[in-house]
């Protein structure tokens, strides 16, 4: 899916630098008043930062902007996916254990297919036929997969600790969509990509955060509960936010 949105058609490279610092922004400005907040709480940093800083830009961000800006908007959508994924984990992991995995974005495969794409688009060139075909097929048929993977593992999470599960999911989805609409008026954008960074701005909690949560030994039962509360909040959140953008 990457590779194919991204090879697809040219790429304005100051485009996609303006995308990738206004996720740096968003991430960084969702990291300096979530450290506060949870310092002020006497709360665990590892615990329930990550949740408010990295947002489900994927499995439920990708789908929303296809279907509220089509294919322009896409494009847009997977740039920013990959830019909150590479600091998912980087960043993110810095947070968590550093020394035990300090070159965790090295494994992954979006990393490698973002930059053959950038390649591809930048340069004109062309995949063969059958490897495009084969390509596109496998990127349309993702989007559907990843909605179905979304529901599975919400499936498996359960809403405890509901005030400050609350809290910490409004709180990724009300900063992510302020520090939206900061960066798309610092950098002069607007349109379709403006509307695409303050919707992929405003989404709820990873679901990758439980993930990693589990994976670096912390209690990932917490931080499921905060993604659930997020995702259920995003549920009265999301229409309203297209609703405004469109």
């Amino acid at each position: 899916m990457i590779l194919s949105s991204l090879a697809e058609k040219p790429i304005e490279l100051g485009l996609a630098g303006k995308v990738f610092l206004s996720v740096v922004i968003v991430v960084l400005g969702c990291f300096v008043v979530g450290y506060v907040i949870v310092k002020l709480l006497g709360l665990s940093i590892k615990l329930y930062l990550p949740p408010i800083m990295f947002a489900n830009t994927g499995n439920m961000g990708l789908p929303l902007v296809l279907f509220a800006f089509g294919d322009n908007g896409f494009s847009i959508g997977i740039l920013y996916m990959v830019s909150m994924t590479i600091i998912h984990y980087t960043l993110g992991i810095l947070i968590l254990n550093f020394d035990k995995s300090p070159f965790e974005v090295l494994k992954l495969p979006l990393v490698y297919s973002a930059i053959l794409g950038i390649l591809l688009s930048v340069s004109g060139w062309k995949m063969p036929l059958s490897a495009e075909r084969a390509v596109t097929l496998l990127g349309e048929a993702s989007i559907p997969t990843m909605i179905f993977a979304l529901g599975y593992k919400l499936s498996e999470l359960r809403l405890s600790h509901v005030k400050i599960s609350l809290l910490f999911g409004g709180l990724r989805i009300a900063l992510g969509f302020t520090l939206g609409i900061l960066t798309v008026t610092l950098f002069g954008l607007n349109g379709v990509t403006s509307d695409t960074i303050i919707l992929q701005s405003a989404m709820p909690p990873a679901v990758f955060n439980f993930v990693l949560a589990g994976k670096y030994n912390q209690d990932s039962h917490i931080v499921a509960s905060i993604i659930m509360a997020g995702t259920l909040i995003s549920v009265f959140t999301t229409p309203l936010i297209i609703a405004w953008l469109i």
